[in-house]
């Protein structure tokens, strides 16, 4: 006699076995959500090296991170280099010109600093997960599916019982 059978004698799929099933997928639906959530919560935004604070007179920092990044191709400011000295230049100078191959570069010394106007936290500003550290951003994701596995072996052994 298979499982089938054994149903049809019982009275079928009723009321009740309906809701144990849709009660059952609530918590895997919201699971599904979960894994998908490191899409947001570990957003990369915009950053760039911090400024030395002291050499900033007027508390703008806009006109001063070219001083002390050089520019992409895109001609904005490199978000993982540094100048290894501040690059003066006169007003006015141009700004192309300013990115020559003989000037030292090296990765930020002070940390970085983001443009939060998209995201106000992430586990990337957090935890500063840029550039030499961008491969632990993975890492977050990993431990999360372990805690995953470690909860359902633990919890599914404890709900049987």
């Amino acid at each position: 006699m298979g499982f089938a059978d054994l149903l049809e004698r019982t009275g079928g799929m009723g009321r009740f076995q309906v809701t144990q099933v849709i009660l059952l997928c609530l918590p895997i639906l919201l699971m599904a959500s979960h894994n998908l959530l490191q899409n947001f919560s570990a957003a990369i935004p915009n950053h760039w090296c911090k400024i030395n604070d002291t050499w900033v007179l007027n508390g703008s920092k806009e006109g001063w991170v070219s001083l002390y990044s050089p520019l992409d191709e895109n001609g904005r400011p490199n978000s993982c280099l540094e100048f290894v000295e501040i690059q003066w230049r006169p007003v006015g100078a141009n700004i192309t010109s300013h990115n020559s191959t003989g000037v030292e570069t090296r990765s930020c010394t002070m940390g970085w600093e983001y443009d939060r106007k998209d995201f106000t936290s992430t586990i990337i500003t957090e935890w500063d997960l840029v550039c030499g550290n961008r491969t632990r951003r993975q890492l977050g994701q990993s431990l999360y599916m372990a805690g995953v596995l470690l909860g359902a072996i633990i919890l599914g052994g404890l709900s049987d019982k």
